[in-house]
């Protein structure tokens, strides 16, 4: 319930933004009448059973709610989670085994899918979950090492030298293959420069129209690359999905807040982000910095191909 009304007092929708669906406004409703429900059968006492069926149903709005606002379809209505109802709404169906039964599909919230994935001792509930209990359905295969695009790079090479060639053969034989070497390194940062101007662009607009700021609470502390430390943290959006949000950690003694603000950034297919507080300062430095460093790599890149060439051809 205090979980339900916080969510409710936090949420970024207004009702009085023009444009706004009419249906959205029907969801928001549906939302606050779940709650009030749900709050007078709580100090009723006599009606508490009913409590989670109610929230469930607030949940299902606000998830239909962002929905309806961001033009996304509206999502699958999946039953609570199987292992707790106070998870709130399943995410996605697994197949699970008790330890003395068969396999049978059940649906479960984003947690315990993580916990059935990652071969989490047990459950909230009770239930032994172990990794080889449990397959999540949805669950895309990892690529196995002979599926990695090699052929690709390898005519990406053929395709350079081939350009190289033709340079040398066009008159300008002497920096042919320094031309296409510089080419292949420019148009390496005018990749990276594009799609970190893209990521913070796309970021930053979910920051200005929908953002906003919440509380993640610290989950677990893990091993990161080269032996760094991070702290993952764990945010509940408005359907009971949790999106995780890691930080870098000085050192593996160091020891990590329970509570740390971050911004929920929604998205139109309904998979939000978490990221930095400080994102409303570093979104807009990437991208200052990221637009420069991708045009002036581009304008070297189609200056050596096929600029070159086009010269070469022309004097």
């Amino acid at each position: 319930m205090t979980a339900f009304g916080e969510l409710l007092a936090e949420h970024s929708f207004d009702p009085g933004d023009p444009g706004t669906p009419p249906k959205a406004m029907d969801d928001w409703e549906r939302a606050l009448d779940a709650y009030d429900a749900a709050s007078r059968a709580l100090r009723g006492r006599k009606q508490v059973t009913v409590v989670p069926q109610l929230l469930q149903q607030g949940i299902s709005a606000l998830e239909d709610l962002e929905a309806r606002v961001s033009g996304a379809p509206l999502p699958q209505q999946l039953p609570p989670c199987f292992f707790d109802s106070r998870h709130g709404q399943a995410t996605t169906e697994v197949r699970w085994a008790p330890s003395d039964g068969a396999k049978r599909l059940i649906a479960v919230c984003a947690a315990d899918a993580i916990r059935l994935r990652e071969g989490s001792p047990r459950s909230l509930s009770g239930h032994l979950a172990s990794a080889e209990e449990a397959e999540v359905v949805d669950s895309p295969p990892l690529r196995p090492a002979d599926d990695l695009p090699v052929p690709w790079a390898i005519g990406l090479l053929v395709l350079l030298c081939g350009y190289a060639a033709a340079l040398a053969a066009a008159g300008d034989g002497p920096g042919a293959f320094v031309a296409v070497i510089i080419a292949g390194i420019t148009s390496g940062v005018a990749i990276l420069s594009g799609l970190l101007f893209v990521g913070a662009t796309v970021d930053l607009w979910a920051l200005v129209r929908r953002g906003h700021l919440t509380q993640a609470a610290f989950a677990r502390s893990t091993a990161g690359p080269h032996g760094a430390h991070e702290h993952v943290y764990v945010v509940t959006d408005a359907s009971g999905r949790q999106r995780e949000y890691t930080r870098h950690a000085d050192s593996r003694t160091a020891k990590p807040v329970p509570i740390r603000s971050v911004w929920y950034l929604p998205k139109p297919d309904g998979k939000g982000k978490a990221v930095s507080s400080w994102a409303p300062l570093w979104l807009p430095l990437r991208i200052l910095v990221a637009l420069p460093v991708l045009l002036g790599s581009a304008a070297v890149t189609l200056y050596l191909i096929p600029g070159r060439l086009i010269i070469a051809l022309l004097s």
